[in-house]
């Protein structure tokens, strides 16, 4: 515990030291986010045309930290190469990220980014390869809540930790869209497996969520209301695939549904946008993902019309903490209880 706990302020440290230089940078090369048209990119709402220009690719405040502490106190010093797994994974999702972050920048042709198909394809291939490394190392065992544990068969556990690792690193990703919604609802998700990991066993992995907690603690000062940066797909992309790392190396990735429940929420939002668009003449929300939806009044022209009034950008993100929060604790209960 002691030392997950030093690990959490160290990371936090070096994020507070490295987050002003990283900002000052990012300000000097005048790296600020466009917000494209709804009809380049309708994943950036109307609501925030008065941000454009805010620096993105901010997720280098605690990919860095992370990346240092966990090499340095946790694979050289202690010689558990599993680690470098989801390090890998953490810093190709970023790079990808970043590549992505890079062409839809103030003062570049209007884009959306990197199409879907290239996007899915690198995931796909980053994915794959850690969950090959993670059966490789043994990690093919799944726990199902009040139900126990299962040794799957390597045909049966490849695909389904592999869709883990997609669909929570995209989940995690459509949430970042308000400032500190993922940054907090991502700690606090970190934080219950971080408790998780200690209750069921699991030092090497709890030390990790802490030092991914502590590494966004550092990021939230810079991005709280209004924000100074924001994390982009460079970092959005590598917390979804820590978290569903974690999951599968505690070997509880079901309680990603209730310690992710902003997450799911957000991927099962924007799923069903697609087929009630598709099935039916009508929209269920307003707009996706949902975080969104509550941005915007009413018309009575979708299936959900609650609330009737928009909320305020920190409305929505602190309700949605408390629901994150919620979910954590519920998570926590399921693996003490389970």
């Amino acid at each position: 515990m002691l030392t997950s706990l030093l690990l959490a302020l160290f990371a936090f440290g070096l994020g507070m030291l490295f987050g002003p230089q990283w900002l000052l940078l990012l300000k000097s090369q005048q790296v600020g986010k466009q917000l494209n048209p709804s009809e380049v990119n309708p994943d950036n709402p109307e609501e925030h045309a008065g941000k454009e220009g805010t620096p993105t690719m901010g997720g280098v405040v605690f990919v860095g930290p992370i990346l240092a502490t966990v090499l340095v106190f946790l694979v050289f010093q202690t010689g558990r190469m599993i680690l470098l797994a989801p390090l890998g994974l953490m810093v190709g999702l970023a790079a990808l990220g970043m590549y992505d972050d890079m062409q839809t920048l103030v003062g570049r042709e209007r884009s959306a980014g990197l199409s879907p198909a290239v996007k899915w394809g690198v995931q796909v291939l980053l994915c794959a390869a850690i969950v090959a490394a993670l059966a490789w190392y043994g990690v093919t065992q799944v726990h199902v809540p009040f139900l126990g544990s299962y040794d799957l068969p390597l045909l049966g556990y490849v695909p389904f930790a592999l869709f883990v690792l997609l669909a929570t690193t995209n989940g995690v990703a459509i949430t970042d869209g308000m400032d500190s919604l993922l940054g907090t609802t991502a700690a606090l998700a970190f934080a219950a497996f971080w408790v998780i990991g200690l209750v069921l066993g699991y030092p090497l992995s709890a030390s990790l969520c802490a030092t991914v907690v502590g590494a966004l603690l550092a990021y939230l000062w810079f991005n709280a209301y209004p924000a100074q940066v924001w994390m982009g797909d460079t970092g959005s992309l590598a917390l979804g695939g820590l978290l569903g790392f974690v999951a599968l190396l505690e070997r509880e990735p079901f309680l990603l549904l209730p310690v992710g429940v902003v997450f799911v929420v957000n991927a099962g939002s924007t799923i069903l946008q697609v087929l009630t668009n598709k099935l039916t003449s009508k929209r269920m929300f307003r707009i996706t993902p949902i975080h969104h939806h509550f941005r915007r009044e009413s018309k009575g022209d979708r299936w959900v019309n609650w609330p009737r009034e928009a909320w305020a950008e920190t409305w929505v993100v602190q309700r949605f903490w408390i629901v994150g929060a919620i979910g954590a604790l519920a998570g926590i209960a399921l693996a003490v209880g389970s």
